[in-house]
């Protein structure tokens, strides 16, 4: 089996692609998938980015991540595709050990992995032995696209309403799409095995701060579970930081009732 390694990036981002590529590694090549906001930005493409036979190249105009990342599928041709950003770090033994978990479990078709920092801490709760999603889920696992990996032809993208730089809602495109593949009756896993090192900073971090991340919040509630159900969590989500760090839950549940209304 093959694995694409799918690096998104956009305009002086694609400046930092060599140092996420690894020296070639058999049966590994990468998809770096560039959206440039202006011309001038494809000057900036790295010439070992075009001379290398192991990156497949491929140029998107405009914004939006879930664009730039269904791009990246688009244009991918290994059996297996590892989602991945221009700030990532990977070891060829975690590829390797990525390629024969597929080979040696033909059943699954979407496996989320665990991702460190840079420090090798784990970015978040992980479960200790491999788990469907949904038990994960139940446990306090949520997904993050650098931990992402399906096998090619599956038929799903990311929904273009949701994450950076979208129109409408600034992240929740993991979630969505999930929640897509579980409809499709696909088989979701997640594995504790550490591929890839990533900046810590995420969007949720900053959920008290920014109320476009609140009112997105309340759009993929509504996505995932209905609109009387994404009340009822919204309604729960606001109390908590209001019972346990004292802020004003007033201002987070409006926005996040605006985010249930905006996907009406």
């Amino acid at each position: 089996m093959t694995l694409n390694v799918l690096i998104c990036t956009i305009d002086e981002g694609i400046l930092k692609v060599p140092d996420v590529l690894l020296s070639p590694v058999e049966g590994v090549s990468w998809v770096v998938s560039m959206q440039y906001s202006d011309k001038r930005y494809l000057d900036f493409v790295p010439v070992e980015l075009k001379s290398r036979s192991d990156v497949i190249l491929t140029y998107l105009e405009g914004r939006g991540l879930s664009r730039n990342r269904n791009n990246a599928i688009d244009h991918s041709i290994g059996d297996i595709l590892l989602m991945g950003d221009d700030d990532c770090r990977y070891t060829e033994s975690a590829l390797l050990e990525i390629i024969r978990f597929y080979e040696i479990n033909p059943s699954y078709d979407i496996v989320f992995f665990a991702a460190a920092d840079y420090g090798g801490m784990p970015l978040k709760y992980y479960p200790s032995t491999l788990l469907s999603f949904q038990q994960a889920f139940k446990e306090g696992f949520y997904p993050a696209s650098v931990e992402l990996s399906m096998r090619r032809g599956l038929g799903l993208h990311f929904d273009t309403r949701f994450g950076l730089s979208s129109s409408l809602l600034c992240a929740g495109e993991e979630d969505v799409f999930i929640h897509d593949a579980l409809r499709a009756g696909y088989n979701v896993v997640v594995y504790p095995m550490t591929v890839v090192r990533t900046d810590r900073n995420t969007t949720g971090s900053r959920f008290l701060s920014d109320r476009q991340v609140q009112i997105t919040k309340g759009a993929v509630f509504r996505y995932l579970f209905g609109t009387p159900e994404a009340v009822w969590r919204s309604i729960k989500e606001s109390g908590f930081y209001f019972i346990h760090q004292h802020v004003n839950p007033f201002p987070i549940l409006y926005n996040m009732l605006r985010g249930i209304w905006m996907l009406q």
